[in-house]
């Protein structure tokens, strides 16, 4: 006993270890990945005894060699469907739809009473609503004249009302008394309004009677489709299959007969048509796949090290590969036509470019044009006749749809990329139709065109339908999304527009700043942009304490302590992540607003304070931003441009020199504060921003002319108005 414990102990911490071990997991993955594309290359082109498909004709007598009971699938088909017939829909009783309907007539007359018995001088007009109201809640209704009606209920005395209303329950009450489906609604609404003829009221009151009948009665069985697809099930599991035996020797399939399912299903049940592999077959597809799934690896591993150590995108790409082979499987099953010739074409349908736009789009464009190739290989290996073919298309689809997608400026340019798919396949198709093909037809060159264009088509519609779910389930934020981001009709673009124009404006010239910047230095030019959209979006909440959004009014921090003033500034970076996570924007967005101010100092009230309580009185770290510092090339070049744009746009007639001079000095004051530290910038990359920030701010502002009389007042303001060192970071 004391043996075994051991043993379980070790061998049970073994196995802890092995599980939790990550190397192991992407051994394990990296194994599942490769059977299960040794797998669907093996379904195809594993050698048979027989490979017929409905309506081919038979080439041969194919005749059974042995006697056996099998299925007669058809008419087991066939008692299938009658026991569906015969199952009837299962419905579940409404026991609030008698009180409800009640509590609708009783509201009706309660308003009727309502109108009848206030002092307004217009009772008609009211009661015309109301009935009017009645008749329009059911398409199915009794015509009335409201205002006869009207005309009616205003003369009619109350106990007359008490009596219509009466009648009224009665009528749902007898209604409502049997069973009622959503079907047997029209049926019983005819029967209320002939019964309500025998109540012998005069016949504006019968049309009111029957209008309010009518609206209050409603189906009390409501239909269970859980239950009744349920019992279908159990008809269909109820019936037995029907067999017969084929004796030994007996003929399946005759020479020159269409195939029938019928017969395919016998002769899979007999072994007949069953897979069968020749060793020199499986050893060769398996080390083709064997060595390229190797060459994957080792070009993720040397040219895509952060992708090749993130589980997750590594998945994704696994699943992008494995569901391009499942679709490209089952397009070889597709017979188009009885001709051989034509019917081999199905194979070109492989939506490899769908595939290739998604690796494209989420994960890298030149990972996309490797991997393209490779897909492209194995498409070949999943078609029989000219594999080479097959090939060329596929990776000249996939190539085009990588190229369009890199070159993205709108969302509606993923739809346009299908039209370009297609007519580089239709070219292609018909170059290896006319290269290949002994005998050109009119109807291959019209196949070929037809399949180019659906392939393309298809390969858009299908990559469009996926990546809203793999952007979400692999938590990518892809260029697309990025592009829908960058719509100025964004709710929160379009609410910091109309609450805080100064900082939309400021936004978009601190995105144009990173933007070029981004493009210098190679970093990612559009997330920098939608980036540098979002960052200050917390300054809805408090535009007015914000100076690009003082226009014409009071400074109010002028009347508000420096502390305070710096907590409603720094507060502007929470208040923004609140409004990203209510609008759910992407995180890597969320950390544009959380990152762009580091942990920097609000210089101007600090020194504020400094003033009023003096030196040794004041906590620095309350004047200083939360942070964290920028973790990303893309949010540092926000936080340079947030504070160059805030600086520069202080300046008095800013020129040439006092743009370089001030630009250099706010890089150089992030540079001393530490602030780019836990970012990739290199000093280079920081040199070579700088000279990007005077270069655009230079085209802005080269005409402005410069005031000598008020130059020394406003070059002071600007010592107080720039970005987070001074008071113009009260706007961040």
């Amino acid at each position: 006993m004391r043996l075994a414990n051991i043993l379980q102990y070790f061998w049970g911490e073994r196995m802890r270890r092995f599980w939790k071990d990550s190397h192991t997991k992407k051994i394990l993955a990296a194994f599942s990945f490769f059977a299960i594309i040794i797998a669907i290359i093996f379904s195809n082109i594993s050698p048979q005894q027989v490979m017929l498909r409905t309506d081919e004709v038979a080439k041969r007598n194919i005749v059974s060699n042995i006697t056996a009971v099998v299925v007669d699938e058809k008419q087991t088909a066939d008692l299938k469907q009658q026991a569906t017939a015969r199952v009837q829909k299962v419905f579940l009783a409404d026991k609030y739809a008698l009180a409800n309907a009640q509590t609708e007539v009783n509201n009706f007359y309660m308003n009727l009473r309502g109108i009848l018995q206030s002092t307004s001088t217009d009772k008609k007009t009211p009661i015309t609503v109301l009935l009017n109201d009645t008749v329009r809640q059911k398409n199915i209704s009794p015509g009335i004249n409201s205002t006869s009606s009207a005309n009616y209920l205003l003369v009619t005395k109350p106990q007359d009302i008490d009596k219509m209303e009466m009648a009224t329950l009665s009528m749902v009450e007898l209604a409502m008394s049997k069973p009622i489906t959503e079907e047997a609604m029209v049926g019983v609404y005819n029967d209320v309004s002939q019964q309500v003829t025998k109540l012998g009221f005069i016949s504006s009151a019968e049309e009111i009677i029957k209008t309010v009948t009518i609206n209050a009665i409603r189906p009390n069985m409501i239909y269970n489709q859980d239950a009744t697809t349920r019992a279908i099930k159990e008809a269909q599991d109820a019936v037995e299959p029907v067999h017969k035996t084929v004796k030994t020797g007996e003929i399946i399939v005759r020479e020159g007969d269409r195939v029938t399912a019928e017969q395919i299903s016998v002769l899979e049940q007999l072994g007949i048509q069953r897979t069968k592999s020749y060793p020199i077959t499986l050893v060769g597809a398996a080390a083709f796949v064997l060595i390229s799934f190797w060459l994957m690896l080792e070009y993720l591993r040397r040219y895509h090290k952060d992708l090749y150590e993130n589980d997750m995108q590594m998945l994704l790409l696994g699943i992008i590969i494995i569901i391009v082979l499942l679709l490209a499987r089952f397009v070889t099953i597709i017979q188009i036509a009885d001709r051989p010739e034509i019917n081999a074409m199905s194979g070109y349908l492989a939506p490899v470019a769908a595939g290739s736009m998604l690796i494209a789009i989420l994960l890298d464009n030149r990972l996309a044009y490797f991997i393209t190739m490779v897909m492209a290989l194995y498409v070949g290996l999943l078609n029989g006749g000219n594999q080479l073919a097959f090939v060329i298309v596929a990776f000249i689809s996939g190539t085009v749809g990588v190229y369009r997608v890199s070159r993205l400026s709108q969302t509606s340019d993923l739809a346009i990329s299908g039209l370009y798919i297609a007519g580089a396949n239709v070219a292609t198709i018909l170059a290896m139709a006319f290269i290949y093909s002994s005998n050109i037809t009119i109807s291959i060159v019209l196949v070929g065109t037809m399949i180019g264009v659906i392939s393309g088509i298809l390969s858009a519609v299908l990559m469009i339908g996926a990546l809203p779910y793999l952007e979400n389930g692999f938590y990518i934020t892809s260029m697309i999304k990025l592009l829908e981001l960058s719509n100025p009709n964004h709710e929160l673009l379009k609410k910091l527009l109309i609450e805080a124009p100064g900082t939309y404006h400021h936004s978009l010239m601190v995105g144009n700043l990173a933007e070029a910047s981004a493009q210098s230095i190679g970093a990612n030019p559009l997330l920098v942009r939608v980036g540098a959209y979002y960052h200050d979006i917390g300054k809805i909440k408090r535009s007015e304490y914000f100076v690009e959004n003082q226009r014409g009014f009071d400074d109010p921090h002028d009347k508000i302590a420096p502390a305070l003033s710096a907590l409603i500034i720094i507060s502007h970076v929470k208040e923004g992540l609140e409004l990203a996570r209510d609008a759910r924007l992407p995180q890597v967005i969320i950390d544009f607003i959380a990152e762009h101010h580091g942990t920097s100092l609000a210089k101007y009230f600090y020194s504020r304070a400094l003033e009023e309580e003096g030196e040794g009185m004041v906590n620095e770290d309350s004047f200083r931003y939360e942070g964290p510092k920028p973790h990303s090339k893309e949010v540092a070049l926000v936080m340079l441009a947030d504070s160059v744009e805030a600086a520069v746009r202080s300046l008095s007639a800013p020129s040439l020199e006092k743009i370089r001079t001030m630009v250099r000095k706010i890089l150089r004051d992030k540079l001393n504060d530490r602030q780019l530290e836990e970012c990739d910038l290199t000093f280079k990359d920081v040199d070579v921003i700088a000279n990007t920030f005077c270069r655009v701010l230079e085209g802005v502002y080269h005409k402005r002319i410069e005031y000598p009389d008020i130059v020394q007042e406003l070059t002071k303001r600007s010592g107080h108005y720039g970005d987070d060192d001074n008071r113009s970071t009260k706007q961040g």
